[in-house]
């Protein structure tokens, strides 16, 4: 068995608060059927700055203003292409992407109440959200209460810190404390009041990059995506007795909602379905 460090990040929602994660009709079966969740790897998100620190982002601030004012000087400065502190600059863009290349995780979005764009950006009308209190879930994974394929060393999880990154002043103000990896992102994603379950998987994944040269560029790249693990599951132990709801999404029609809870039925799971409180607010 692997042993697993579980790291609470500093910032953690109000206990009273809910996290929901909405979820399309497959990831709802895979739940039901596998009694898990899905960790993605970190460099398939969107966000291309995941993982980022504020220290590189205070270094790339200051090189490029630094930049600037040798080119203002005219002379060399001013016609050649420039880069200042290129290998310190390096240095923390190959540490990000070992990071998205190392970490995989579960987004859930925290509230009291579910959310209009949470709905729309990631759910179709047949989608369903998951609801379950903060607090519980805490509680299961303080204590260990879950199965990860694969090996890891280390559990995350905590609410993200979103700050401006292109207000540096606003990013030199914050402790040191909240420059943790995978747990900053930039102010234009906090509609999605994210809380984060991250892994850091140490599986050694082989790179064919010594066929280069026998093989074709194309084929080595096709093997080695191959072997790439995208994606890792948490399992929970208690999972049928944790307190799950199943929200349908607003705009879902009746014969969808029998069919779900027909497939639920099938499962001797006991979660309270309902409608979702924004049903009118779609109509």
């Amino acid at each position: 068995m692997n042993e697993l460090k579980i790291e609470p990040y500093y910032n953690q929602p109000n206990e009273n608060s809910f996290l929901y994660r909405y979820l399309t009709i497959d990831k709802l079966l895979d739940l039901l059927l596998s009694e898990r969740i899905s960790l993605v790897r970190l460099n398939l998100f969107d966000d291309k700055l995941e993982g980022s620190s504020l220290k590189h982002l205070r270094l790339n601030h200051f090189s490029e203003l630094a930049k600037k004012d040798m080119q203002k000087q005219g002379g060399t400065f001013a016609s050649i292409s420039l880069t200042v502190n290129p290998t310190e600059r390096n240095k923390r863009s190959r540490q990000r992407e070992l990071f998205q290349d190392t970490n995989y995780a579960s987004c859930w979005y925290i509230d009291n109440y579910e959310s209009v764009a949470m709905w729309q950006l990631y759910s179709k009308p047949d989608s369903v959200a998951i609801k379950i209190p903060y607090k519980v879930l805490n509680k299961e994974l303080l204590e260990g209460n879950f199965e990860i394929n694969g090996k890891y060393e280390k559990l995350k999880f905590g609410a993200i810190s979103y700050h401006r990154f292109k207000n540096i002043a606003n990013v030199e103000k914050n402790n040191i404390e909240t420059d943790i990896q995978g747990f900053i992102k930039d102010s234009s994603f906090d509609h999605e009041r994210e809380f984060r379950i991250m892994v850091e998987n140490k599986d050694s994944e082989k790179k064919y990059l010594e066929n280069r040269g026998v093989l074709l560029d194309e084929d080595v790249d096709k093997l080695n995506n191959f072997n790439e693990i995208k994606v890792k599951y948490l399992k929970f132990n208690n999972f049928k007795k944790l307190p799950f709801e199943i929200i349908y999404h607003p705009e879902c029609q009746e014969w969808h909602k029998k069919n779900i809870e027909k497939i639920i039925s099938q499962f001797n799971i006991k979660f309270e379905i309902h409608d979702s409180e924004l049903k009118n607010t779609f109509k």
